[in-house]
């Protein structure tokens, strides 16, 4: 039976530290009396509040949700203010602050509660991938969709009911010309006007430097996702992305491929901070020779899943060369196993620096993903990224710190993925899968589970949004019972400061068994891992080479780092921590506790 600690398990005389908290905050750097609290800027609030005077405070928890006196998570200070940052945008949260000692069993009463509404963030999120098989325009573009060059260059077929959301595609240098080739991806649709229904490979292309293509699409609070097919013919392509308030930050990539036919599929999850603005796309050629296409685009509200937008997708992946100059990766694993129970999937997957989409083989609501501990194939220091998860999959690649070229081999990953919630699995084993937003770096934020562990539980903790480009990872400490401490961290040599991600967390006692035929095994390696290669030898035995998760428990080098793995066999695998050289050139890391998760279908 769990049992919760409380105040009346430590035979102490409690204090009473009876203290009122006086609350300013600030708005673009000024100063807001307590009468006036309406709004915070961009998911910020900074809290103070006169000290305690008693010697047996030690530091401040300042606690907050987004219910009046329900609060899940906390920051910990040792002097009378606080930045809580991270805060979601179109919520109310509400805070209060008590005094503890240091060892934190001793706390006050909490102070009066203070709310704010934190205003809608703007958002820009991009992920760029190859498609493969048949686009189906009418399953995506639940809004509007559009498609351009089906009979001549001057073509347009469109969603038939839709008021026009999409706007007109204009030209940038000349004239585009109409292509049609059985080596394009496809696309299909059935509501359309004048064609009401069609399957076509055609598209737009134009040839020059810096010549190509703008598009613009209304843009205002509410959230949407506009998808655009483009490609080129040997040839490097420039892709621009901003909102018209620059209310995010603005979104440019290349994509290429110099000796051969080309398609990539761009998404973008889109919402300004204000009303009446537009998205504006432009993609243009980079370098002489070949040329830059266009093909299609839908629209449609970020809560709407396209269940069917691309056909055959994993199907396609591993036989169209004629898209990239190399062979893409698979996007799944033939070996991803779900368990029933709570719902749980684990699975291997190839990537690279480029946005791949990772299917789901098992239903899902609101799952959780972790993906953490990079294969060790290409020396370069690396992270992983993942976005854009939604109840059928997630989109994932690999990020070299900002300092490299960006360019990476293929690495092996695992994942694991969890219905969100708090489960207990049937040998009574707890398990945690939840996700939390923060933008705090080079520091650390409490977050409470939403009960207590009887111990600490091992935390796997993911990145998962990509709301700026930077390279980014999370980093972990002080995982107790009640929670733990969790912070971002760019390459050294950059400011350390980060807009708020998603934060997907797996809390797993250390334990090991099967669940619904999936032996598994969670365990810490103790403060044994550092620069240097370090095998961990499992406790169960495998048949063959398990997945593996891991994650650094503790942040005792302060150093920019991930954990990287190599010679994954049935009992062992080498765990070493690698920083990046982004400010030096040194890379020893003090020795960090590692936690794992290894598992595989028996």
């Amino acid at each position: 039976m769990l049992r919760t600690r409380t105040l009346q398990d430590h035979p102490r005389t409690d204090i009473h530290l009876g203290f009122i908290l006086f609350v300013q905050m600030f708005l673009l750097l000024m100063l807001l009396s307590a009468s006036g609290l309406s709004q915070a800027a961009a998911g910020e609030v900074r809290l103070a509040w006169n000290a305690v005077n008693d010697t047996r405070a030690a530091r401040y928890e300042v606690h907050y949700g987004t219910a009046s006196k329900t609060y899940q998570s906390k920051v910990q200070v040792t002097t009378a203010s606080a930045t809580v940052s991270g805060l979601a945008g179109g919520s109310k949260y509400f805070f209060a602050t008590r005094a503890c000692t240091s060892d934190g069993k001793l706390c006050s009463a909490f102070s009066n509660e203070v709310n704010v509404s934190i205003p809608t963030a703007a958002q820009l999120t991009p992920t760029l991938t190859t498609p493969s098989g048949t686009a189906n325009l009418t399953a995506e573009g639940a809004i509007d969709w559009i498609h351009w060059g089906i009979d001549r260059p001057t073509s347009v077929s469109r969603k038939a009911s839709a008021a026009t959301r999409i706007g007109t595609l204009t030209a940038i240098g000349g004239s585009p010309l109409r292509f049609t080739t059985t080596s394009r991806l496809a696309y299909s649709w059935t509501n359309g006007t004048p064609k009401t229904s069609a399957t076509t490979r055609a598209g737009l292309y134009i040839s020059g430097l810096n010549k190509g293509y703008e598009l613009r699409v209304p843009a205002d609070t509410n959230a949407r996702t506009l998808t655009l097919y483009l490609g080129g013919f040997k040839t490097r392509g420039r892709i621009e992305v901003r909102l018209s308030d620059n209310s995010a930050p603005v979104y440019a990539a290349t994509v290429e491929n110099l000796k051969a036919t080309f398609d990539r599929r761009l998404v973008l999850n889109y919402r300004a901070a204000s009303a009446a603005q537009t998205l504006i796309v432009r993609y243009t050629q980079a370098i002489s020779g070949g040329n830059v296409s266009i093909q299609a685009a839908t629209l449609r509200n970020s809560a709407t899943t396209a269940t069917s937008s691309i056909k055959a997708m994993a199907e396609a992946q591993t036989t169209s060369t004629a898209n990239t100059g190399t062979q893409s990766p698979p996007t799944t694993s033939a070996d991803a196993v779900a368990a029933t129970g709570p719902a749980i999937e684990i699975g291997e997957v190839e990537i690279n620096q480029e946005w791949q989409r990772v299917e789901l083989q098992r239903a899902f609501k609101d799952p959780v993903v972790v993906v953490k501990a990079l294969s060790s194939y290409d020396p370069e220091p690396a992270i992983i990224r993942v976005d854009a998860i939604d109840p059928a999959g997630f989109s994932i690649r690999v990020q070299e710190w900002d300092y490299l070229d960006g360019a990476h081999d293929l690495e092996t990953v695992s994942y694991l993925v969890m219905e969100r919630g708090r489960h207990q699995l049937p040998d009574g084993v707890w398990v945690e899968a939840d996700s939390l937003v923060t933008g705090t770096t080079q520091a650390f934020q409490r977050h409470l589970f939403s009960a207590p562990f009887e111990d600490a539980p091992v935390v796997f903790a993911t990145v998962a949004s990509f709301n700026e480009s930077d390279a980014v990872t999370a980093r972990l400490h002080a995982i107790e019972t009640d929670g733990f401490d969790v912070g971002l961290r760019e390459q050294e040599a950059n400011a350390q400061q980060h807009l708020p991600e998603r934060i997907d967390f797996i809390a797993w006692e250390a334990s090991s068994g099967v669940v619904d035929g999936m032996r598994y095994e969670v365990g810490r390696t103790g403060r044994m891992v550092n620069h240097e290669a370090h095998n961990l030898v499992y406790q169960t035995a495998f048949v063959r080479p398990p997945v593996l998760v891991a994650d650094m428990q503790t942040t005792h080098g302060d150093d920019t780092a991930a954990l990287r793995w190599q010679n994954l066999n049935v009992e062992s695998v080498d765990l070493r921590v690698q920083e990046e050289q982004s400010r030096d050139r040194e890379m020893t890391h003090l020795l960090e506790d590692v936690g794992y998760f290894i598992a595989d279908v028996e």
